[in-house]
Order: C-alpha cells, then structure tokens, then sequence
C-alpha cells in the first residue's frame, strides 16, 4: 500500500477508467503550507484575556473525576458519547456551550442530566479553571499548553488524513495533553499537525464512532426515510470549500453552491437518481456557507434542524443509509467501519489540492470507493451500487484495517480507561 511519507512507484491510474495522477511541477519549497485564505488570528484583547487565563489556571486547584466538555458546534456526537461515559463513571461534567439556547437540545439528546454553562461566562470559566480533565473538539480558550494539574484532550471533528491542517498549513500547532486517533497513520498525521509526542497521541479510537456503532439503523431509517426507506438511499456528505469560522471566512478553494456541481449538472444526477428509483438525502456541511436548495424529485437536503427534530444526530444516521458519497471529508475514514460502499464525488480535486491542500496522495489511489471527477463517471459509480455490485468491497476492507486498529463501539471506554478517569458503574453488566 502507499504510505503516509511516499507514493507508488507508478504514476497511472489501476482503476478502471479512472485518469492517472497529475504530478505537479517541483517549485520552490513553501514557507507556509495550504493554500485559500485563512481566518484572522485573535485580536489582541482577546489573546490578553486567553492569556490571564492561563496564568490562573496554573494556580487554582482542580477537583478530582471533574471534566469541562465543548465542541464549536456544541450538539455533536463525540460529546454525547462522552456525556454518556461520564455520567456511567460517576465524573462531574459541564458542558461549555457557544450557543446557550442550545443547552435544551443537548438536555434532550442527552441519557442523563446535563450540566451546562456559556462559554464566555464567568460560570464557564470557573468550571474551566477548576475541572480536573478538560476534552473539547476545537480550541478552547486560547488553546495554551496545558498545567500538570489539568489534562486536556484534544476530541477534534474528524481523522487527518485527509485535508490539511495545523502545521501542514503552516499555523501553530494545538496544545493539548492527548489527541486521541483511530490507527498509526491518524497517529502520525496528528502528531504532525499538533505538533505533538506521538505518545501524546493514543490510539483508542473516536467517540464519534460509538455513536454510528451503537444506533438502530433500522429504526433510524425508518424515521428519517419514511417511503424511501425500501429504495436505495446514499448519504451525501460534501464537505464545504467556503466556511463560516468565527464570523469570518475560511476559503479553501472556489464558490460553490452546497455541492460542488452547476445546477445543470445537479439536475442531470437528479433525474438519473429518480430514473433508477434512487434517492440521495444531501447533508451539507455546517460550515458551509452556501445553502443548498431546490425543488429536485430524488435528491432531498437534510438540515440540522430535520436531524434534531427526530431527536437524531449525524453519526447515528449515517448507519440508516447504503452508501456514502462525499470528497474530501474525513467522513469517509470513520464510516468504514459500517463496511457500506462509498463513492468519491470529487470534480474540483486539482483546485482543492492546489488551495487547501491533501495530506494523502495521489489521493485517488488511497480512496476505497470509485474516484469521480465528472458526472458520468459519478452515475456509473451510482449505476453499480444501484444494481447491487460492490466492486470495491476488497478495496474497503483492506483500508478499514489501515484506518481503524478497532472496529468496535467502546472507543469512549478506552479512552477513560487510558486517563484513569472514574470507575464504570456497570461492569458487573458486562
């Protein structure tokens, strides 16, 4: 197989009608990497306040089997997974949120009660300074080195081997005291772009997967399929080129309008979807700022709010669908687990891999689904899976192998295990 340090020998293409990487002419070496336009760093006010923080973090003493938890988005799967160990342990958890109107939500998805504060808050901050264990999926605070007396783990939204970034971007890295991954190719990726210890970098698997693992897909496809639920369903999942982060933009390569196809195109793979009596339910990314809507007949777009009125969230509804398509979302990496085609509909790869940038290349030739640059060979790809042909089924099992060292839900588990954090309260039930 290729390695995360190297490409094959060859440099043609051996899928069938798929075109041979294009090798980009040796330049001068970059003094920062990636590409598009970056979000500003933090005003200065605002790094002077991160800093103070820190400064009294070190000195306020932390209570034991306590834990501060917080992700940018806030209602997401990892923290629910974590929620749902904490409160199995006995660990005394707060939940930080950036949008306190969300805190019902999370109450509702929740399996126990849950304890909630703003961010930005002065009881927030407290909780913060006084929590023994601190897991978040962005950057909390400034993202300082952390004190002896607090571990902080580092969840983050997805496995690196697949976009660019931290210091593969030429930013600074992410502080944190463990960043945990699901194989040895996420633990190289990570400690890179973290610029990390690979001991710091445990590979336990993602809480997220738990999530997808555990659900009921039946259950849950039928309440988000309803009459589709006897069709063929993928799940579309691409990921955005122009992003919401802070109330600023992050551009990662051209405009686009939800997918990255022209409306005729768009059109062209709806008709095809309905000809065949196929759907395809299109969840467009959250950063994404571009909407995505349309009267179309097979394609059908699910919100964040569609999700959270069926008291869903993503991971549990990935199990609900056949297949997968998307680009290059890191997506991809944990969905292997349900051993489910996927289909790689990626027609702006040049502009993307000279923008943002990939960590794996040629990125066709780690894929484990059909690589498409054009609508045609996306219909094919849709066309085999239709007629129920799996041709890259060997292909997926060997890269779930690579990708995932477990393929079980008790990635939350290990990690509590690995921290030595509470004691499970129903282990006589296991």
């Amino acid at each position: 197989m290729p390695t995360a340090q190297s490409t094959p020998a060859h440099h043609g293409s051996d899928r069938p009608g798929l075109p041979g990487h294009a090798v980009a002419p040796a330049g001068r070496f970059p003094v920062i990497g990636g590409g598009g336009t970056l979000p500003s760093a933090a005003s200065l006010g605002r790094r002077l306040v991160h800093r103070v923080l820190d400064l009294v973090n070190r000195v306020v003493p932390k209570q034991p089997d306590t834990m501060v938890l917080h992700s940018s988005v806030d209602v997401e799967d990892g923290v629910l997974a974590v929620l749902a160990e904490c409160a199995r342990r006995g660990v005394r958890t707060t939940v930080l949120l950036e949008d306190p109107e969300r805190a019902p939500l999370l109450a509702a998805l929740a399996s126990e009660p849950v304890r909630t504060a703003p961010r930005r808050s002065l009881r927030g901050r407290v909780a913060f300074l006084r929590a023994s264990h601190v897991m978040t999926t962005g950057r909390l605070y400034g993202s300082r080195t952390p004190p002896p007396s607090q571990v902080v783990v580092s969840l983050w939204h997805g496995e690196p081997p697949t976009k660019v970034t931290g210091r593969f971007e030429g930013r600074g890295g992410l502080q944190c005291t463990y960043a945990p991954v699901c194989s040895t190719v996420g633990r190289a990726y990570r400690a890179a772009e973290f610029d990390l210890s690979p001991l710091q970098v445990p590979i336990v698997g993602a809480p997220r997967n738990d999530r997808m693992l555990q659900a009921d897909a039946a259950e849950v496809r039928r309440a988000l399929l309803g009459d589709d639920a006897d069709r063929t369903v993928f799940v579309w999942l691409p990921s955005y080129r122009v992003g919401h982060y802070d109330g600023q933009l992050r551009v990662d390569v051209a405009d686009h309008s939800g997918v990255p196809y022209t409306a005729a195109e768009i059109r062209r793979i709806d008709d095809w979807l309905f000809e065949h009596d196929a759907r395809a339910v299109v969840k467009v990314h959250h950063r994404d700022v571009n909407a995505f809507t349309a009267d179309y007949r097979a394609l059908r777009v699910l919100t964040q709010g569609d999700l959270e009125r069926q008291g869903l969230t993503l991971y549990p509804a990935l199990a609900a669908f056949d297949a997968l398509i998307t680009d290059m979302s890191s997506v991809w990496v944990d969905h292997l687990l349900l051993d489910k085609p996927m289909v790689f509909a990626f027609p702006d790869a040049d502009q993307y891999r000279h923008g943002r940038g990939l960590n794996l290349e040629p990125y066709d030739q780690w894929v484990p689904g059909p690589f498409t640059e054009d609508v045609d060979s996306l219909l094919a790809a849709l066309g085999d899976l239709v007629a129920g042909r799996d041709p890259m089924a060997e292909e997926r099992s060997r890269a779930r192998v690579r990708f995932h060292q477990f393929l079980d839900g008790r990635s939350t588990e290990r990690l509590f295990d690995g921290l030595g954090l509470g004691a499970r309260s129903d282990l006589g039930d296991a």
